[in-house]
């Protein structure tokens, strides 16, 4: 076979011209000539690894070549350019391998880079799969326990953007979807925007406890609402907020709903109270559903109030005055909240569940040992959920007024039968098993209690009789000991329980994101004390342990919980409970020196709220707040990056709930969540005080110098 060999190039003038005026025996005499140095090459000498001698227009390889010698810019790309390509780079870098792919390949032999940066920007910017959430790893291998110098992985920037995307894409189908006429949708963001939120807002398939389908809903109230739709709102409160919340007992409950008796298990008031929390979580899906908890609530409050005047003490009211309370709470009507935390620690002292401050027990402890089967169980579920209840109020919720237990329950804690405590220690002691439990329960509750019992003491010092400012009662020996007690709790958690991105259950996120929460809480009086805040703990072989070190890395682990919470739980749209950790990490944001990433974290905290202001009108208190804080805090600007007024004014609109069902009034927020200034000025750090002072800080930001940063004490 004739071999096809690859025509040869004739050679450069260059060339000839040398070989012509050397001969064959002068070339060993000659010295070489230096290299000469080009500083640019043209793009095919680059490509192919070769020398190349910088001839313009045309250099000595290219020549008879038909491709076209070109030269990329000597002064190298511009910013914007240089701005673009990472760009880009960080949107693909977030997208599935397989779209990627796609992608480029629908783009080949495209030179312009206006089309695709446009095509890029405006679509694939949102994430189309839950698959981005495969960024974000959480191990137990840097617990805050270990005695080497405790470190936590940073979060990947990947999922800090995704989840980013991912909630302003969802928030931009809510908006669609709520209110069509308020904006005209681009077809393919429409398409992506369906793609991605479809799982997030369509209606569950299934019910947590298949009995709800036989419920008859008017056995209980009076309040129009379809019996599957009252079903829902029941399951999805069930599945969500109970396993945290766990005030009554669920299996007793469901059981005497369906078979519409009114007992020591289920009455008309906890039906209705329920259904005002349940109906809020539910409008998320069904904005309509807001307007139906009003209702609810109304007719909660007739009953509560015949009770009340009868002077009847019963778990089932004490039940029902928590749905009341975190129900107005939620709709940001505060000018109740007090009252009723404080009806229900009364009423737990009569009971002698267990006491407030100044309080005498009225029943005596050993009453209680005489109660057996379902009477105990729903008796110790009313205690351990009231007293939990109460503990994160006063913790999380810091406003003069707020009461807090003196003591915990006097009875056991309840716990699934095959739960292994083996390794709690005392806490063992403390449990007893219940005879059924839910599966959407999980084991996160007992350990809660756990959890909320170390707390209270930490609440009751730093808080007791609403005094402020923080920690006036305390010392760092004491912050230690807490410190202490909190590791040795998580050091008992058993697998399941672990705070990996991979937990079935959302409730064991939200445990950890309340651990953490609590650890920088009971370091915040120390950690802007000079003579504190750098001194090492004594129990702790490293010097590592400090009080701003822990709260260091305690936030960091709460950055990194509440992005896995907004990639891979459809809870993080419906519940509140989980809020406490945004306003941490805003005001980490606002109060430590800035990264590259924090105006990601602060947009990752805002979008949740936004998403959380569909079911909670506090939720929109609170953006506002904390928008109000980004300008009182003067220029918090980093990475060319900075909160002006305009910017403060566009993200405010992406929030603002144009919902007809949407309730109207002011919104009433007196707990705090300006939390440094809360040390020394908690009238001016509330909710309430910033949201109402946004348009003030707007205009002192736009037409004067006071925020500035050099103005800023």
């Amino acid at each position: 076979m004739e071999r096809r060999y690859v025509p040869l190039r004739p050679s450069s003038p260059r060339d000839r011209e040398q070989d012509q005026g050397h001969g064959a025996g002068s070339e060993s005499l000659e010295p070489k000539k230096p290299r000469v140095g080009v500083s640019v090459a043209c793009n095919d000498c680059r490509r192919r690894k070769i020398r190349c001698d910088g001839q313009r227009p045309v250099c000595s390889n290219c020549q008879g070549k038909t491709e076209r010698c070109e030269y990329r810019d000597e002064g190298g790309p511009s910013k914007e350019s240089k701005d673009l390509v990472v760009e880009v780079l960080r949107i693909l870098g977030q997208m599935p391998t397989k779209e990627a792919l796609q992608y480029i390949e629908g783009r080949r032999g495209r030179r312009g880079r206006t089309d695709n940066t446009i095509d890029i920007k405006e679509g694939l910017i949102m994430p189309t799969d839950r698959t981005y959430a495969t960024g974000v790893a959480d191990t137990e291998s840097h617990r805050l326990s270990r005695n080497s110098r405790p470190g936590y992985e940073l979060v990947p920037k990947r999922s800090i953007s995704a989840a980013v995307s991912l909630a302003m894409t969802k928030n931009r189908y809510y908006e669609q979807r709520s209110n069509p006429s308020s904006l005209i949708p681009d077809p393919r963001s429409a398409k992506l925007c369906n793609d991605t939120a479809r799982y997030e807002y369509e209606e569950p398939h299934e019910l947590c406890d298949s009995r709800l389908r036989k419920l008859n809903i008017r056995h209980w109230t009076n309040v129009d609402i379809d019996d599957d739709l009252a079903a829902k709102c029941i399951s999805l409160y069930l599945e969500t907020d109970h396993p945290l919340l766990g005030h009554f007992d669920a299996e007793l409950f469901v059981s005497h709903l369906i078979l519409e008796q009114s007992s020591d298990y289920c009455t008309p008031l906890l039906v209705n109270s329920l259904l005002y929390w349940a109906c809020q979580m539910y409008s998320a899906i069904d904005p309509q559903t807001d307007q139906i908890a009003i209702r609810f609530c109304t007719e909660a409050e007739s009953h509560w109030t015949a009770e009340r005047h009868k002077g009847n003490d019963s778990i089932l009211i004490l039940a029902a005055t928590e749905f009341l309370c975190l129900g107005y709470l939620g709709q940001g009507r505060d000018h109740v909240v007090l009252r009723y935390l404080t009806e229900a620690a009364d009423m737990a002292g009569r009971m002698g569940l267990f006491n407030t401050e100044g309080q005498v027990s009225g029943m005596e402890t050993s009453s209680y040992s005489n109660l057996a089967g379902a009477a105990k169980t729903s008796h110790m579920y009313a205690a351990w959920g009231i007293f939990n209840w109460l503990t994160l109020m006063s913790l999380f919720y810091h406003q003069p007024g707020m009461v807090c237990p003196s003591s915990p329950p006097r009875i056991p804690i309840p716990k699934r039968a095959m739960l292994d405590t083996s390794r709690c220690g005392s806490f063992r002691s403390d449990t007893e098993s219940v005879p059924s439990l839910p599966v959407y329960m999980g084991d996160t509750f007992p350990y809660l209690c756990r959890f909320w019992t170390i707390v209270r003491e930490v609440s009751w010092v730093y808080h007791a009789k609403g005094k402020l400012p923080w920690g006036s009662r305390g010392s760092l020996e004491f912050a230690e000991f807490k410190f202490r007690e909190l590791l040795a709790w998580s050091n008992t958690l058993p697998p399941q329980l672990s705070a990996n991105q991979h937990s079935q259950h959302h409730h064991v996120q939200v445990m950890h994101l309340w651990f953490h929460a609590a650890v920088l809480d009971i370091f915040r009086p120390f950690i802007n004390d000079t003579s504190h805040g750098d001194r090492c703990l004594t129990t702790f072989n490293t010097s590592s342990y400090t009080p701003n070190a822990i709260c260091e890395r305690s936030t960091t682990r709460l950055k990194r919980l509440i992005v896995n919470y907004h990639l891979n739980y459809t809870s993080s749209s419906f519940t509140i409970l989980w809020h406490t950790a945004l306003i941490y990490v805003a005001n980490a944001v606002f109060n430590s020196n800035k990264d590259e990433d924090w105006y990601s974290y602060l947009l990752l905290c805002l979008y949740g709220y936004q998403r959380l202001s569909r079911s909670w009108r506090l939720a929109e208190a609170i953006s506002k707040g904390l928008l109000s804080m980004a300008l009182r805090n003067g220029d918090i600007s980093s990475h060319n990056v900075t909160i002006s007024s305009a910017s403060a004014r566009r993200i405010l609109l992406h929030f603002e709930n144009r919902s007809p069902d949407r309730i109207a009034g002011g919104i009433r927020a007196t707990f705090m969540v300006d939390l440094r200034r809360a040390l020394s000025e908690p009238s001016s750090s509330t909710v309430e005080y910033l949201a109402d002072q946004f348009e003030d800080n707007l205009m002192l930001r736009e037409y004067t110098t006071l925020f500035d940063e050099r103005n800023i004490n």
